[in-house]
């Protein structure tokens, strides 16, 4: 029994490190976008939207995969919008 709540300690400490790195690696990825928003102020609202909605199009695909068409892509969905 002790066995087992040692492997269970190590799993729960473990899988308590991989969320606060993963918590570490979003903080980095969300500033850095929030900073490259920034540095592309200078592009064209139209351009700027338009990459805005591929990439809202993109989460939303990998989210819900099940739901999404394959053979949909994110770039024709915003063309057409």
């Amino acid at each position: 029994m002790a066995r087992h709540l040692q492997f269970l300690a190590r799993a729960v400490c473990i899988g308590a490190i991989i969320v606060i790195v993963a918590i570490a690696f979003r903080q980095v990825y969300l500033r850095t976008t929030a900073e490259a928003d920034v540095a592309d102020a200078d592009v064209k609202p139209a351009i700027m939207m338009l990459i805005r909605c591929e990439t809202m199009h993109d989460r939303l695909q990998h989210e819900h995969t099940s739901a999404a068409d394959p053979g949909d892509r994110p770039r024709a969905r915003c063309r057409e919008s």
